[in-house]
C-alpha cells in the first residue's frame, strides 16, 4: 500500500479505472490507518470510486454510518462557494471547514480528497482555483489532515506553465502525471503537433521520453525515435535540474523532419558550459547539439522553450 504522507499533495489523473483506482486506494489506505475520510467529488466520480472500494473489500455505507466517511458533491459545493468570479472564504469556512471539524470530532487523523479545484480549472477560473488551494492550506494548519487534490491530466496540456508552477508551489507532494493511455496514443497520428505537460518529479523524464517515442511511432517516424528520445531526456532533465519547473514536451512535424522542444517556466536563458573530462554531468546540451540539425531556445510568456530539429535520415545533413 502506498505510504501517503501528511500534507497537501496534488495528483493529475485520467478519467479511467487507473485514475479512480488511485483515489480509491487513497481512501482505503486512510481507513486501514483508522482515519476519517472526506471525499469531495462529482456524483459520477464518487460512484466510480465507491465501486472500486467495494472491490477492495470495503463497505462505504458502513463507514458512513460509523462516522468514518463523509462526502460532498463537488459541483454543488463549488456553486455554493463561488460567487461570481470570486471564492467566498467565509462560505468556505462554514461549508468545508465544518465538515472537516465534524470529521475530526472523534479525535482521529483525517484525510480528504477534493476535485473542486479541477472543476474550476476546467472552467478557466484559475485564480479562483488558486484561492481555493490557499483555503485548503489554511485548514491544514488547523487540523491533522492530509489532502489530495486532483486535476484531470488534459487540463495541463493547454495551460500556461506559470499557472501549473503556482499549483505545484502550493503543495508539499507532487504525484506524477499518469502515463499515456492507449486511447491517447491512438489520437496522436491525427495532428502535426503534440504536447504534454509534466510535473518536476523523477518519473517525468522517462514519461516524456515515452510520450515522444509514442508520438513518432504513431506518425511513422520510427527512424527518428532513438535520437528524439535522447534529446527530450536531456532537455527535460535540464528543465528539472536547472529550472526546477514543470515542463511541456512538444513534438512538431516539419518538412523533412521534426522539432522536439521542452518549455519551462523560467526566463533565464539556457547556458552551455564545457564539461571537464571527469564530470559526470553537464554534457546534456552538447549531446543535443551533436544529435540535432540545429538547436536553440526561444522566449515564451512566463518562460522559454529549448528546441532541437531533426532531419529524416534520407535528407542530407547540413554542414
Amino acid at each position: 500500500m502506498t505510504a501517503w504522507g501528511r500534507g497537501h499533495a496534488v495528483g493529475f489523473y485520467t478519467l479511467d479505472s487507473e485514475g479512480f483506482g488511485a483515489v480509491a486506494r487513497f481512501v482505503a489506505d486512510g481507513w486501514d490507518r483508522d482515519e476519517c475520510v472526506v471525499v469531495v467529488a462529482t456524483g459520477p466520480h464518487l460512484a466510480a470510486v465507491e465501486a472500486l472500494l467495494v472491490e477492495l473489500g470495503h463497505d462505504p455505507a458502513s463507514r458512513t454510518a460509523a462516522g468514518r466517511y463523509l462526502t460532498l458533491d463537488a459541483e454543488e459545493t463549488v456553486a455554493e462557494l463561488v460567487v461570481g468570479d470570486r471564492l467566498d472564504p467565509d462560505l468556505f469556512r462554514r461549508r468545508v471547514s465544518d465538515v472537516v471539524t465534524q470529521a475530526s470530532a472523534a479525535g482521529r487523523p483525517m484525510r480528504a480528497f477534493g476535485e473542486m479545484v479541477a472543476l474550476l480549472w476546467q472552467r478557466g477560473q484559475i485564480e479562483v482555483a488558486i484561492d481555493l488551494e490557499l483555503q485548503w492550506n489554511q485548514l491544514l494548519r488547523e487540523h491533522d489532515l492530509s489532502l489530495l487534490c486532483a486535476y484531470p491530466t488534459g487540463v495541463l496540456d493547454h495551460a500556461e506553465l506559470v499557472d501549473v508552477r503556482r499549483v505545484c508551489d502550493l503543495h508539499t507532494d507532487l504525484m506524477p502525471v499518469a502515463g499515456l493511455s492507449s486511447t491517447e496514443g491512438a489520437r496522436l497520428a491525427t495532428g502535426h503537433a503534440c504536447s504534454r505537460v509534466y510535473l518536476p518529479t523523477a518519473e517525468s523524464v522517462p514519461a516524456a521520453r515515452h510520450f515522444v517515442v509514442a508520438v513518432l511511432t504513431a506518425w511513422g517516424h520510427d527512424d527518428l525515435t532513438t535520437d528524439a528520445a535522447l534529446i527530450v531526456s536531456e532537455l527535460a532533465t535540464n528543465a528539472m535540474t536547472h529550472a526546477a519547473s514543470p515542463f511541456r514536451a512538444v513534438v512538431d512535424q516539419r518538412r523533412g523532419g521534426l522539432r522536439i522542444g521542452v518549455e519551462d517556466a523560467v526566463r533565464v536563458p539556457l547556458a552551455r558550459r564545457a564539461a571537464q573530462v571527469d564530470d559526470i554531468s553537464g554534457r546534456g546540451v552538447g549531446i543535443v547539439a551533436a544529435l540535432s540539425e540545429r538547436w536553440g531556445y526561444s522566449p515564451v510568456p512566463g518562460g522559454k522553450v529549448v528546441w532541437a530539429e531533426l532531419l529524416h535520415p534520407s535528407r542530407s545533413r547540413a554542414g
